[in-house]
């Protein structure tokens, strides 16, 4: 078994555990300077404009699969700093190349920089914590993502002003967390006998990948659609659209922060509470045709994320085989990269079959949090009656 050392951590070297997450989700940051970009490049489609800020997805699922062998090889610690070194180097690459394929190749590389630490993130986490301390933790990291995309989206509107060269400083944020978190962390120690271990997956494992790629695909969904059903609604403006979308991602935010003291109170119903909250979000959205319930929905479904992602990766210590953590980890943030990217794809077949999309979802969502009940009250009596 590994051996947690939650004992006496130092306030540092917690924040610079969590500081690793903070650009962990900020690949789509740029967005917003693709249009200035596009007349940069007129001989370029638009298609491969845009898939500046999606394409880095690629290569970070690719890594994801295999940073758990590096790491076995170099050590936890120096794969992260080598992820995030890549991450810096490559992503601020743009601010001073005038070639698109270039820029195009070093966004693949800033995908390998995120997936070699995107997975290690939280196996740190589950290595160097344990318990309510772990879950707090855990809570904590989704939080963090949710910051470093409101921050790194903040200065990316500030640095347009100079030019869209300049919006890809923001990566350069990568080589201050590499040295916090080389200064502050310790490399985290496994069981000898868990070291030469086999990693591999289980059943449960990939039942809660599956979860979680629902989760996403809906999450996304959301945030995806709320621009059009407000404008084509004519229930708001662009920028009405824009701030609801913020409030969604504040609800995510403040949800990761009090994520330790809801699981703290609601334990194993913390996974059907937070499905059930994004099946009354869609609900909301999808049967309301006024601003403020619409509203209201899109930030439940901010509130519900956090709670069940958060808890699915709490739950991976205790069901993956021993020693397979990372794997582990890496095969949820594949279940939860493919959510995203089947997003659209999604909507469309869940639109076919309910005639609304979001109507669709809530039917889903509804059946997938009945079954998690279910399935839990017949784990906990079945364990009732074998210690009986």
């Amino acid at each position: 078994m590994k051996k947690a050392i939650s004992a006496s951590h130092t306030g540092m070297m917690r924040y610079a555990v969590l500081s690793i997450s903070l650009i962990i989700t900020t690949g789509p940051a740029v967005s917003s300077a693709l249009p200035l970009m596009a007349k940069n490049f007129p001989n370029i489609s638009l298609e491969m404009i845009d898939m500046i800020a999606t394409v880095q997805q690629f290569t970070i699922m690719l890594f994801l699969l295999i940073s758990g062998t590096i790491a076995k090889k170099i050590g936890i610690k120096r794969t992260i700093a080598l992820g995030l070194m890549i991450t810096g180097v490559a992503g601020i690459f743009p601010v001073f190349s005038q070639s698109f394929e270039a820029i195009f190749i070093s966004r693949l590389l800033l995908g390998i920089g995120i997936g070699l630490f995107n997975s290690l993130a939280i196996t740190v986490i589950d290595l160097l914590f344990s318990g309510h301390d772990k879950a707090q933790m855990l809570g904590n990291r989704s939080a963090m993502e949710q910051l470093g995309v409101c921050i790194l989206n903040l200065v990316v509107g500030l640095l347009l002003l100079i030019n869209w060269h300049m919006a890809f400083l923001i990566y350069g944020l990568a080589f201050p967390i590499m040295i916090f978190f080389w200064r502050y962390v310790p490399e985290p120690q496994i069981d000898d006998e868990n070291k030469e271990a086999h990693q591999r997956i289980n059943l449960p494992v990939v039942l809660l990948a599956l979860l979680l790629l629902f989760l996403v695909m809906c999450s996304t969904a959301i945030i995806v659609q709320i621009p059009s059903i407000i404008v084509r609604g004519a229930l708001g403006s662009a920028t009405t659209a824009s701030l609801i979308i913020s409030l969604n991602t504040l609800a995510g935010m403040a949800m990761g922060f009090l994520f330790g003291r809801i699981y703290k109170v609601a334990r194993y119903m913390t996974l059907p509470i937070g499905t059930f909250l994004m099946a009354l979000g869609a609900i909301l959205i999808g049967t309301g045709g006024n601003l403020y319930i619409v509203s209201l929905g899109t930030i439940l479904c901010g509130f519900s994320y956090p709670l069940a992602g958060t808890y699915a990766f709490n739950l991976l210590s205790k069901i993956a085989p021993a020693g397979s953590e990372t794997l582990g980890n890496s095969v949820l943030l594949i279940g939860c990269n493919l959510g995203s990217f089947i997003s659209p794809i999604g909507v469309r077949v869940l639109a076919k079959i309910s005639g609304n999309g979001f109507i669709g979802m809530f039917i889903v969502l509804l059946i997938v949090t009945v079954g998690i009940v279910a399935f839990q009250w017949i784990s906990r009596s079945v364990s009732k009656i074998t210690k009986a």
